[in-house]
């Protein structure tokens, strides 16, 4: 490789490390449906950055669909350190069955008291979640998690619709208008209207200086391991291809590297610089004679230690059951200790 071409290199890579850091929206640039200048791509690119939210396809975020219950605490326990999914395989609601995508993060906001069901013992994960449910699991939230929970009244008071606001939930929404983490939209508030995920991941954006801490400072209760996550050595059976009635012997694997042999006294050297010098000490400079030239020859046999197959009489291939061995992670397993 030239001075030149390893120049050219180390300035091309200079170049693309400098380039990087001005490309904006990395997150956000992979969804086709959010276009730069839209209001929410800049949520939208927190939100996906953060690992809050995925898309809805490799390339699609579906901004205008709909946001259910379901799909919102599992956002939140997205947000939450020390989330871990396995620990909640139980679920306390009739209609949040173990398996789903979002029984663990349900499981986890119940048992965190973030959420508390709409009765007769279901959660309704499908239903679409509300702005004032929004602002209460937020605020509830924010208190769990030791962050900033103070609430000025009369910010909703800008707000025609403030009298809408569900009692349970109107300490919650003032809350979320103080903080402007909830901005309304024409002066309303529409608590019991309906989010779509763009404006979801705008409310979890605006809240991104108030809910700095992400960690539930006294949980109801404790995940103690009983037996850590570990690796196992498992057989299966597998229907393979093999050869059967092949005939054949091992033979050693030897290999030889060029060396360089002088034309005329058959001294040899291993480098090209070798038989040079070599060369260079036989010239007679008075009759300006020498050995002269050389010739390139395989050198001695080097042994490998390695043995290959060497076959006598092919045979034919069969399918058959053979015994494979793999490593498969098992999960920890552990209990609950209710604090």
């Amino acid at each position: 490789m030239s001075k030149l071409f390893r120049r050219f290199m180390a300035a091309s890579a200079a170049a693309l490390m400098l380039a990087a850091p001005m490309t904006a929206h990395a997150a956000a640039e992979k969804f086709t449906d959010v276009k730069p200048g839209a209001w929410y791509y800049d949520a939208v690119d927190y939100a996906a950055s953060e690992g809050l939210f995925n898309g809805t396809g490799p390339s699609t975020f579906d901004p205008e669909g709909g946001m259910t219950r379901g799909m919102f605490v599992t956002v939140l326990a997205n947000k939450t350190d020390g989330f871990v999914a396995g620990r909640y395989k139980e679920s306390t609601f009739a209609d949040v069955a173990a398996g789903q995508w979002y029984a663990p993060p349900v499981g986890w906001a119940s048992q965190n008291k973030l959420v508390g069901g709409v009765g007769n013992g279901r959660f309704a994960p499908n239903d679409s979640v509300t702005r004032e449910q929004i602002a209460k699991i937020l605020y509830d939230y924010a208190q769990q998690t030791g962050n900033d929970t103070s609430a000025d009244e009369s910010s909703l008071q800008g707000f025609g619709d403030a009298g809408k606001v569900s009692s349970w939930a109107r300490q919650a929404m003032a809350w979320a208008t103080t903080h402007r983490v909830i901005k309304g939209d024409g002066g309303r508030l529409d608590p019991q209207g309906t989010a779509t995920r763009a404006q979801v991941a705008q409310i979890f954006y605006n809240s991104r200086g108030l809910l700095t801490s992400s960690t539930i400072l006294s949980p109801v209760a404790t995940w103690v391991v009983d037996v850590p996550g570990h690796y196992e050595t498992v057989t299966r059976l597998e229907l393979q291809e093999v050869t059967v009635g092949e005939v054949g012997h091992w033979e050693d694997m030897w290999y030889t590297e060029w060396v360089y042999r002088c034309n005329k006294c058959g001294f040899t050297a291993d480098t090209v610089e070798g038989i040079n010098a070599h060369l260079d000490s036989t010239i007679d400079w008075d009759t300006m004679t020498g050995h002269g030239t050389y010739t390139m020859v395989s050198g001695d046999p080097i042994y490998t230690g390695e043995k290959i197959w060497v076959v006598d009489v092919p045979g034919h291939t069969e399918l058959k059951m053979v015994e494979v061995k793999e490593e498969v992670w098992v999960e920890e397993a552990g209990h609950w200790e209710y604090n």
